[in-house]
Formats: C-alpha cells, structure tokens, sequence
C-alpha cells in the first residue's frame, strides 16, 4: 500500500509541450526511478541504467545521460503517464522493484539494510513497525507533548498514525519553535531543503536549497493547517513542571497560561518536544552589560534594530554568526568579527541556491519525482557520508584529518580558503582550525561570508573580547574599538530539559539523574522516569551530517 500523499501525486492536466520541456532537464535517473513506479516495470533501470552516469551537483549527485537517450526517457514517461493502468500499478512501496532503481537514482550502490529506511525517507511508506504491538494502546491513552515546533508536530503525527490522542503545550501563539521566535538577519536552514522537511510529507514547492527562515517558517505552519494540529494545541501555555504520580500512574503537568493562570494536567505518556536551543548563552566578559549602544544576542533578535550605516560587532564564528555577517555587510558602515576558534567552512557549491522552475513543476505533477529527489538529498547528506567521520588510527596519527575521506573534505575547505584569502595570508592563517572536519559542527558559507572578510570595512580578532564598556569593546591586545552595536552570536546553553522541573519515581529530579552527564536510552528514555520520553535527547543525532528532523523521526518511531 501507499501511505504517503505526496507519494502518489494525483495527475493534473498540463500541457504536453512544457512537460517534455521541463523533462528533459530533469535528471535522468530521477526519471528512470519514476518510470519504473509508473509502470511497475524493474526492466526500465537495465534499459536505461547503463547510459546514466553521475557527476556532483550539491546537495546531492545528477545523473547525467546522453541526447538521445534523454529523448527516448522522455517519451517513455509521456507514454507512462497516458497509458491506462490499474490503480495498484503505482508500486510505492515495492520493496524488489525498489532495490533495483535505486543504484540509477542515487548514483551509488545501496545495502539492503538501508531499503526499509530508505523506503520512508523517501515518503513512499510510513514508518513501519519492527516488532509487534504485544499490548494494545488503552483508548483513554493521552500523549501530552510539549513543544510545538518541528519535533513536536512530528511527534503529534505519530501519535495520530496509531490512533493515540494527544495534546500539545507551547509557550507561543503558532507553532514553529525556534523558527518562529529566532528572527535574526540571514536567518536560514543549512541542510537541503528537500530533505530537512517531513518524509511523509514532501514538499515540491521549496524556493531554495536552502531556504530562509521565513520560508521554513511557513511550511510548519502548513503542516500544522494540513493535520489540524491548532485544535490539538493549547497555545499561550508554558509547561513548568512534570511531576510523576505513582498513585495514579501518570504524570502530573503544571502549566501556567500568558494571563497567569495555573494548571494541573495528567497524562499517561509525556513527550518532551522542546528541543535545547531556546536558552541563549551570553559570554561571561567583562563589562558586558556597561554597553551605552544596542547590545543584542541572536536567539532574541528584535526587528526594529537597524544595522544600517552602524558599527557593528559580531562575536562569534559559527553557522548564526556567519549568516548575520553574509546578510549585514553591505548595510554596515564597519564590522568587526570576535572569533575564538575558527570553523571549518564549507564553500557554497551552486551560483544560485534557487530550486530551478523544472524541478518544482515535475515535482508538482509528476508522481513520485519530489520524492526521489528528497530521497536523493537525503542519501549525500547522511548515510552517504558516514566514512568521512570514521577515525583510521594510522592516518590520524600523521594527518590533522582523520581518514581518507575526512581529508577529502579538508581540502575542500581549505582550498576554499586559499582562494578566498591567499595562501599562507594572515586573514587564511585567522580562519583556519587546526583540528579535523567534523570535530566541530560543519559551517556552510551562505555565499558571501569569507568574501565578507576580505572587505576593507571588515576586521577579523582571532580571540574574544577582553572588556566591554560604554563606548565598545576592548581586545585582547588593549585596543578601544568603538562600537553602536553589539551581537552576540554566541549559541545556546546545552543543558537539557534544565528550564522544566522534571521529578520521576520517589522525587528524583532529571538533573539529579544526569548530573553533569546527560545520557538516555536510545536516546530518548531515562530509568526512573517512566513514560517520559525526550525527542531532542542526550546522544541521539548522528554527527555526519543527518539533519535533526532525521533524528526526531527516528525518535518518534521508537515511541510510539
């Protein structure tokens, strides 16, 4: 059966002509996959696999073919789409006829270990169960999940797939989560678009590779509109605390609502959807609050600040900081960058992040191709990429990266800032770290931000302040530099669940259990707490590349 919606595109009348001509810019082993779907025919991947090849295209690998070839595929999906067919005949989730297009899509052979996974990556299934449900779920069963941002409209939705009830609390007025509430300047996601979205709902009508915030943004809010998530939410409503009741065998929830008003709740399961970026980290420098301009952190941007004609210093050097630096540089009348370490950065591999027309109009009218192409995301961005963070002893110990495949992305980024900066430049010698890709978090370049330190009214400190005061900050080295505004880019405190007071079997606090080492069961369950569950948990994301909503599926999955 097919179980996703996205996965059987409903065929919509369009002109021949402007199919044709967006088919044949498409990529041909997308192509070959959906023939193969359309007509239920394994054969089409020995027909046509052969004559595809496939070079880079970030984010993903295009299969490339010749003239001719591209014209026969061509008509081949033409006739696939006019030919009558028995409703069955779109083989979603066929798992041989799957195995055997998959090599032509993605461009790489795929273990069968992966097909079952990658069956649900792609929005073809819903994620299956692995083992059966011994026990059935009690009809009164309440999920209350807190959080609504992406974590907690996944959870929702699994718990709707297996007829749970849920209730979902957020402190905000919509649902979103950190992309609601984090407006900064250039504000954007840094994983593919196609894949940093819901399997089970592709989206074809993405803009960009990497879309802004305000366009991700607005796709949760869809999702919410889709599923009728509002009239399972109690917005406006912060969770303090989740106190365990052994009498009752469920789990007390203190909430209070934005006029004050407090509340007791109980619930069976408890779901925490809250994620750990919503508590800003300030620097301890000091001074840091004798500042006579506007002192402002990323996480609690407000729109009014106007950075035009100012002089502006951003501290820090991650993904926040390099967005807010790419976006403002032109407005700024100077700016300076606080770095305490450098991060890898790597190069944006495309002229233009935007999604060409072709792939959003076969997306929208052509099934299955939105989700081989999520699929085909997916795939470079995660598993794909799990040798470059496997450690070879031997190499490490000659090389600063730790692998072949760990040097390969070295020198990409250090090539990219050879021709950005010059080789062996004090500005190349400022940004380059000295330890291994992927010891820290990988920065994507949004386009401009080392072509922004290379400006003459751009100064990069290879250090954090020393002191702040009234009229600006100074360095390390004692110099005064004058200042209007201040950002702090400076990330997030990683305490988990520290903001909720958490208190399982006999009293015990969460923060008792952890301590200053926070671990869960399979990422997400801890002993004395039961049925409390953590999406956004202690050692549960991968760390080569798989984005957090891979994760928080993975989590909701093992959940419900």
């Amino acid at each position: 059966m097919t179980t996703d919606a996205q996965a059987t595109t409903p065929r919509v009348p369009v002109d021949a002509a402007e199919l044709r001509a967006h088919l044949r810019q498409a990529d041909p082993g997308v192509l070959v996959a959906v023939l193969a779907q359309l007509t239920g025919d394994p054969a089409v991947a020995d027909r046509f696999g052969p004559k595809i090849s496939h070079v880079p295209d970030p984010p993903e690998r295009a299969g490339v073919t010749d003239p001719d070839t591209m014209e026969e595929l061509v008509a081949a999906i033409v006739d696939g789409l006019d030919a009558p067919r028995a409703p069955d005949a779109l083989a979603a989730d066929d798992p041989a006829l799957f195995t055997r297009v998959l090599p032509v899509a993605l461009g790489s052979d795929v273990d069968d270990e992966f097909v079952a996974l990658l069956l649900e990556q792609g929005g073809f299934q819903l994620s299956q169960p692995t083992l059966p449900r011994t026990v059935p779920i009690p009809e009164s069963t309440t999920v209350a999940i807190v959080g609504a941002g992406l974590a907690g409209i996944i959870t929702a939705l699994s718990a709707a797939d297996a007829g749970v009830n849920y209730q979902i609390f957020d402190r905000n007025d919509e649902v979103g989560g950190t992309w609601l509430t984090t407006t900064y300047p250039g504000i954007g996601v840094d994983t593919p678009s196609a894949y940093y979205s819901l399997s089970r709902d592709v989206n074809p009508d993405w803009t960009s590779y990497y879309p802004q915030g305000g366009e991700y943004q607005a796709y949760l809010v869809s999702l919410a509109d889709k599923y009728g998530l509002r009239e399972h939410t109690r917005f406006g409503t912060e969770v303090q605390a989740l106190w365990w009741d052994e009498d009752r065998h469920q789990w007390q929830i203190h909430s209070v609502d934005r006029d004050g008003k407090r509340e007791v709740s109980f619930a069976r399961v408890v779901v925490t959807a809250a994620g750990y970026l919503n508590r800003p980290r300030w620097p301890d420098v000091p001074g840091r609050d004798s500042f006579a301009g506007t002192s402002i952190h990323s996480a609690l941007w407000d729109p009014s600040v106007d950075l035009a004609g100012k002089r502006v210093a951003v501290i820090g050097a991650g993904c926040t900081a390099v967005q807010i630096v790419d976006a403002c540089v032109e407005d700024v009348e100077h700016l300076t960058v606080f770095q305490r370490q450098p991060h890898w950065v790597a190069p944006r591999k495309r002229l233009s992040d935007d999604v060409p027309e072709h792939r959003r109009f076969l997306g929208r009218h052509l099934p299955y191709y939105a989700n081989w192409h999520r699929l085909k995301s997916y795939w470079g961005t995660a598993d794909n990429n799990y040798p470059v963070i496997l450690r070879d002893p031997e190499w490490a110990e000659k090389n600063l990266s730790i692998s072949p495949a760990n040097d390969v992305l070295l020198q990409m980024c250090r090539d990219y800032i050879n021709r950005t900066f010059g080789e062996g430049t004090e500005l190349a010698k400022k940004v380059t770290p000295d330890f291994a890709p992927y010891g820290k978090r990988i920065v994507r370049d949004p386009g401009g931000y080392y072509a922004a330190l290379t400006r003459e009214h751009v100064d990069v400190e290879a250090a954090e302040p020393a002191e702040v005061n009234p009229n600006g900050i100074v360095t390390q080295d004692g110099r005064q530099i004058d200042l209007d505004v201040i950002i702090y880019a400076t990330g997030y405190h990683l305490d988990f669940l520290s903001t909720l007071d958490i208190r399982g079997r006999d009293g015990r606090t969460l923060q008792q259990e952890w301590g200053d080492s926070p671990r869960a069961y399979r990422g997400g369950t801890v002993p004395g707490f039961p049925n409390l569950f953590i999406n956004s948990a202690p050692n549960y994301s991968p760390g080569h590349g798989a984005g957090a909503n891979f994760s928080m599926e993975v989590m909701a999955h093992f959940i419900v």
